[in-house]
């Protein structure tokens, strides 16, 4: 089994990640970038600012639902465990640590961007777990813009080899959640999350027998998202998409809507 570092943040929704893999794979250090995104920055005014803090009210009180458990457990003592402000991970002080731990495989979730330092010394030993279905949706906040536009079939993960683009190198596989009338917006992206973290064990297995066939992503197909064009607007209306009954729309669609996607599917352990 390869040794593995953990590139991550401090949400319970990382701490999941951090510990559930802990218990499966051969981690041998960790890395904790606090989140440099202030989402009340994008509010233009009170009105706006209560739509966003309440959106972000609303998943911080899901992750408490699905992750609690995660957050209050602790890692081995011997561990070796960076915790880090924002925007640092890239430092050459960082860098050269990871490197003194000789990892075989470097898997990441939620970290800042990882700069070229850090991806030219582990080349083809990163694999990311991306929220999102790439290329369908790339960049920030890619479980959230499918709910604005009507999309929940583009609710999803995609685990990919890491390169300097964004959200650009070889895919490994796609998961999606399964989608139920019941279920929020915040429902459908922890479950992203949990069966992102779940493939993740084959998928490190996979690559360890170099069984991986993974796939170019293309660049010529879908929507890129910056953390710019988020707004409380987009907000009102992934709300208003779920009040009018988009979930029960793409479930009676579901057949032909799932088979315009092109994913590939999680490898075998």
């Amino acid at each position: 089994m390869p040794r593995i570092l953990l590139l991550t943040s401090t949400f319970l929704r990382h701490q999941y990640f951090i510990h559930a893999l802990c218990r499966q794979l051969d981690v041998i250090g960790v890395w904790r970038e606090e989140k440099s995104f202030k989402p009340e920055e994008y509010a233009g005014n009170d009105d706006d600012r209560a739509v966003i803090a309440k959106h972000f009210d609303a998943r911080d009180r899901s992750e408490e639902q699905y992750f609690k458990e995660w957050g209050d457990q602790q890692l081995p003592r011997n561990m070796v465990v960076h915790d880090l402000p924002p925007n640092t991970i890239n430092t050459p002080g960082e860098l050269a640590a990871m490197r003194a731990l000789q990892p075989e495989l470097i898997l990441v979730f939620g970290s800042g961007i990882l700069r070229e330092g850090i991806i030219e010394a582990f080349a083809g030993k990163i694999i990311n777990l991306h929220l999102g279905l790439s290329p369908y949706y790339r960049g920030s906040g890619t479980n959230f813009w499918p709910l604005v536009n009507g999309e929940p079939e583009y609710v999803g993960a995609t685990i990919h080899y890491l390169d300097a683009g964004i959200d650009s190198g070889d895919i490994i596989c796609h998961v999606r959640p399964t989608i139920t009338p019941e279920g929020g917006p915040h429902d459908l992206g922890n479950a992203a999350i949990i069966a992102a973290v779940e493939a993740l064990p084959a998928v490190v297995s996979a690559h360890a027998r170099r069984t991986i066939h993974a796939a170019p992503q293309r660049t010529d197909i879908g929507k890129l998202y910056l953390r710019k064009h988020f707004n409380a607007d987009a907000v009102r209306t992934l709300y208003a998409n779920f009040a009018r009954g988009m979930i029960l729309d793409y479930l009676r669609e579901k057949d032909a809507r799932d088979r315009a996607l092109d994913l590939l599917p999680v490898p075998h352990a």
